[in-house]
């Protein structure tokens, strides 16, 4: 990002400083038209719902123009000129933040870059905004940053700080991984579709349900889940439910007959026949492999 005042000047790296937040709020954006500003502060506008545009102007009267929806958010370095159209409705979050003096509660940021590349990268990163998809890791780390802001007020103490400090990691990390896969920036939804299924493999989900998380039409997220990982969807959530059933029958008690209630699997008979298929042999004698080889291990201790 271009060198201007707060979070991506080059002051983070030559002083003990942290970011800290001044300015938040949620808003709900009908069509709207905000003429072009700017702030003393690193801006992020996270869209919480539906869609806008955020165009940003360059050198020469040149400007260039982001679309943002559902999941999509842009962060804004200090005193870059920038304007939003909302054609027809908006839920955004803000968050504002400079750069304060180090209290000793959290690291200055220049020994959290020393420790953690991917935050390096992003502090040092050229151009004046970067616009990101998000599977909701940052939206989660948002959220509690600002519940914190409001039950301590100001600067919200030292909660507060680690929670900025987790927010830019995980923009940090997923700017990072947009970088590394070279995918398209859309192709980041597929991470949505992966954290949905990882968080409600337990319950009868189908694909409608899925693509709804992603805010994507079903048949165009299955085109980009099988690009990007090489399989369809029902695939990885089948392997997925699989998997958790290998840990329950290794590391649990729990009756292998009520498992697949716990992998979202309605019948025992299809899910018998899905472990096999999938690991080899049946739930019964992959539980009882497991306990024979914990009982070798045992006795070679």
């Amino acid at each position: 990002m271009e060198a201007h005042n707060g979070l991506f000047h080059e002051t983070w790296n030559s002083g003990d400083c942290r970011p800290r937040v001044h300015a938040y709020y949620f808003k709900e954006w009908t069509a709207y038209r905000m003429d072009a500003h700017t702030h003393d502060s690193t801006e992020i506008m996270y869209v919480m719902s539906g869609e806008c545009l955020v165009g940003i102007e360059g050198g020469q009267g040149r400007e260039s123009v982001r679309p943002l929806r559902k999941g999509d958010f842009i962060i804004l370095n200090a005193n870059v000129p920038h304007r939003l159209q909302v054609d027809r409705a908006c839920r955004m979050l803000n968050v504002e933040f400079d750069l304060t003096a180090a209290d000793g509660v959290v690291p200055p940021l220049r020994r959290l870059a020393e420790e953690d590349a991917a935050l390096a990268a992003l502090l040092r990163s050229p151009g004046p905004s970067a616009t990101l998809s998000d599977p909701d890791e940052v939206l989660h780390a948002l959220k509690s940053l600002v519940l914190e802001l409001d039950l301590q007020g100001g600067d919200g103490g030292a909660l507060a700080q680690l929670l900025m400090a987790q927010v830019l990691f995980r923009i940090a990390r997923l700017l990072a991984e947009s970088s590394r896969t070279g995918l398209p920036q859309t192709d980041l939804y597929v991470r949505q579709a992966v954290a949905y299924m990882q968080e409600n493999y337990d319950r009868d989900i189908r694909l409608r349900d899925i693509a709804d998380a992603a805010n994507l039409h079903p048949s165009y997220l299955q085109r980009l889940f099988k690009r990007q990982l090489g399989q369809p969807i029902t695939a990885y959530l089948t392997a997925h439910r699989m998997e958790r059933a290998k840990m329950l029958l290794s590391h649990t008690d729990i009756p292998i007959a009520d498992i697949c209630e716990y992998v979202g699997v309605a019948s025992r008979s299809y899910f018998h026949a899905l472990f096999k298929k999938h690991a080899g042999m049946t739930p019964v004698e992959y539980r009882s492999a497991q306990d024979r080889h914990l009982w070798n291990m045992n006795e070679k201790l």
